[in-house]
């Protein structure tokens, strides 16, 4: 396999995965739980990247409340790469941090953004596409972003509407960006589909560090003018003083969307989103009535349903079709398969209680 040691690679794992309560909980995050595979989420997607970079190169950025467990996690990495954020600000800020750092060094350095959630199996591909980003972003100082060929038109994805294909030695195929269109209807999702030159936005970017932080100066100065502080002292005190003045926005809303010099590749690999409880189904061993289960249970009439049981018991459903059932030592969920996206609501609903609060921590 290729391998760039010059390639820098960033997950960000600061998120809390609360859709994936009650497995997940704020003190052990989705991406520190084996959800799906043999590892954890996040030590699946640094090991990708180890397959085409040198892990001094491969950074985790993550919360302070997170970091410790994180470098357990990781014990492979150096601890200096282990990055905590002071608050969560969404992905503009994250993506800021690192590449602040980074130019600090060497505006040249070359940076991929993943997100820690992601379930890829054909690291060749995936490799080779990255690696062939770098290599684009470099040369055109571009903002290349990695687009999935759609499968269904699902409404929980963004889209990116690809234009005019570049004229390029790799063996992935590029375009300019025409548009990024929000998650749209699904009226809208297959019109798009249609058109045969719509991606899946799935939230990895390839850069210049150089070029990301220029385009930060054009779109979001404000806080570019802060970001240039972490240039020459990136302590703990000013990253949170920086971190303080920063917005809670997406890459995509800050830079993205507006940015004339994005580019995305043709992602060729299988991709999902490990975003909630329903995007197990795929990944789960499945009995003769597509129930997807882990742990122990016993189902009854009972079709297309995802069965978690992390507790030292059994899970029994009967007349259960399109359900998530899911257990641990203290908690039980039930839902519908097409609300598995309201667990976020559940999960806010009883931190906000004193009593019931200890559930989600």
């Amino acid at each position: 396999m290729r391998k760039c040691n010059s390639l820098n690679m960033c997950v960000m794992a600061g998120g809390s995965g609360e859709r994936f309560w009650p497995f997940s909980r704020s003190s052990r995050p989705k991406q520190l739980l084996k959800i799906v595979g043999n590892e954890t989420l996040i030590a699946q997607a640094a090991n990708r990247c180890a397959d085409f970079t040198s892990r001094d190169r491969i950074y985790i950025v993550t919360t302070k409340k997170q970091a410790a467990d994180t470098q357990k996690a990781l014990p492979e990495l150096p601890p200096e790469n282990i990055i905590a954020e002071p608050y969560g600000r969404n992905t503009a800020p994250c993506i800021g941090l690192i590449a602040a750092l980074l130019a600090a060094k060497n505006p040249d350095e070359i940076l991929g953004v993943i997100p820690a959630d992601h379930w890829i199996p054909d690291d060749d591909i995936y490799a080779r596409i990255m690696l062939d980003a770098a290599k684009i972003a470099e040369e055109n100082h571009a903002l290349v972003t990695i687009g999935i060929h759609p499968r269904a038109p699902e409404t929980g994805y963004g889209y990116i509407l690809a234009g005019e294909k570049l004229d390029s030695p790799c063996k992935t195929v590029f375009s300019k960006v025409d548009k990024f269109i929000e998650k749209p209807e699904k009226k809208r999702a297959e019109e798009l589909i249609a058109t045969g030159k719509t991606f899946w936005n799935a939230g990895m970017f390839v850069f210049r560090v150089g070029d990301m932080l220029a385009a930060f100066e054009k779109y979001i100065p404000e806080f570019y003018e802060e970001l240039k502080k972490i240039e020459k002292d990136s302590s703990e005190k000013i990253i949170e003083d920086v971190y303080s003045a920063a917005p809670s926005i997406s890459i995509d809303y800050a830079i993205m969307e507006k940015a004339d010099n994005v580019i995305v590749a043709h992602g060729e690999f299988n991709w999902d989103d490990v975003g909630s409880w329903s995007s197990v189904a795929n990944h789960w061993q499945k009995d003769e009535f597509s129930n997807s289960a882990k742990g122990n249970y016993v189902a009854v009439d009972s079709s297309n349903c995802v069965i978690g049981n992390e507790g030292n018991g059994i899970v029994g459903i009967i007349g259960m079709d399109n359900v998530i059932v899911v257990r641990t030592n203290d908690a039980v969920l039930v839902c519908p398969k097409d609300r598995a996206q309201d667990v976020k609501k559940l999960v806010q609903k009883l931190r906000a209680d004193e009593k019931t609060k200890k559930f989600v921590e």
